[in-house]
């Protein structure tokens, strides 16, 4: 193989879209970090390939110095092709495969924070063959209704649902199992929700989401003005330190790197992690973005360290 000549502009590929229910939120943030890469004068393409293709067109991908990786859920994100790209030895951006696995199955992050001691909500998982009905499904829970019905491997609240009575709950179980054969039944906390993102090991400004009506479910996230986000967060100067420390510590008990997004919920002024989001959406709407301009770093910034931290220069 030739050389590439060190004044050469590096060949970024930006790797999104994908089959996950998460592909059109992907497909604009490729278009994004795309936008940016070019503007900071990388040689980038976009690759809208099915997960599932990168070892068969492992040739393609190879001439690459880098991918930066806007896959958002199923495969883009459980380490699936993390995996990939380290077998046919080509960097990229985002964490390691292991890392996605475990931050990606919601119910082996529920474990690891309890074991590192950062509170969050008490939980229950019912697999489908082990319990004939929700009601006997339930009946170990210490918890009660309101609850959240969630799929344990899925994001950007795909297949989520608040549930305030039995019927809900009902509705909410058959909705979750459309993804999996596995739920997450976690106590609601009813208070103010927040997010902080972590570059570089080091936390951004936390915000808070305040959708304007109902919870902050798919269409809040994506569609623009249903949500209002306040950055920096108006919140306890003590909450605001504790948050920032949660989120650092989640990041590091995950194994997470260059980037990533920790969610919480408050009672009080006590906050509660419910994950981390370890490729969080860099689009127009996206938190992470928002909370780096907070502090000075716009979007082309933001995007050149990122892949800054993954060619290790």
């Amino acid at each position: 193989m030739t050389a590439k000549s060190s004044l050469a502009p590096k060949k970024v590929a930006v790797l999104c879209g994908g089959t996950s229910p998460e592909r059109q939120v992907s497909l604009d943030t490729g278009a994004s970090v795309l936008r940016a890469l070019l503007n900071l004068g990388y040689d980038a393409t976009l690759l809208d390939w099915p997960e599932g293709q990168i070892i068969e067109r492992c040739e393609e991908i190879k001439i690459f110095d880098l991918v930066f990786i806007g896959y958002h859920g199923g495969f883009g994100e459980d380490g699936t092709v993390q995996s990939a790209l380290e077998l046919i030895g080509v960097p990229y951006t985002g964490s390691g495969a292991g890392a996605c696995a475990v931050s990606m199955d919601k119910i082996y992050s529920k474990r690891i924070f309890e074991q590192a001691g950062i509170p969050t909500p008490a939980w229950f998982l019912w697999e489908e063959e082990r319990a004939p009905s929700v009601k006997d499904a339930l009946d170990n829970c210490t918890f009660g209704l309101p609850m959240v019905i969630k799929p344990p491997s899925q994001g950007s609240t795909v297949g989520i649902t608040i549930a305030y009575s039995e019927a809900e709950l009902e509705r909410g179980v058959e909705l979750a199992f459309q993804f999996g054969k596995k739920i997450l039944f976690e106590d609601y906390i009813p208070g103010r929700e927040v997010t902080v993102g972590i570059l570089e090991g080091e936390e951004l400004p936390v915000v808070e989401i305040v959708p304007k009506e109902g919870f902050y479910d798919y269409e809040h996230k994506y569609t623009s003005g249903a949500t209002e986000y306040i950055c920096p967060a108006k919140i306890p100067e003590e909450t605001t330190r504790e948050i920032g420390e949660m989120g650092r510590r989640a990041f590091q008990v995950l194994g997470l790197r260059h980037y990533g997004r920790a969610d919480f919920r408050l009672d009080g002024d006590k906050p509660f992690c419910l994950e981390v989001n370890s490729l969080p959406g860099m689009t127009s709407l996206s938190l992470v973005p928002k909370a780096a301009a907070a502090v000075g770093i716009d979007f082309n910034r933001l995007i050149g360290k990122i892949v800054k931290m993954a060619d290790g220069s």
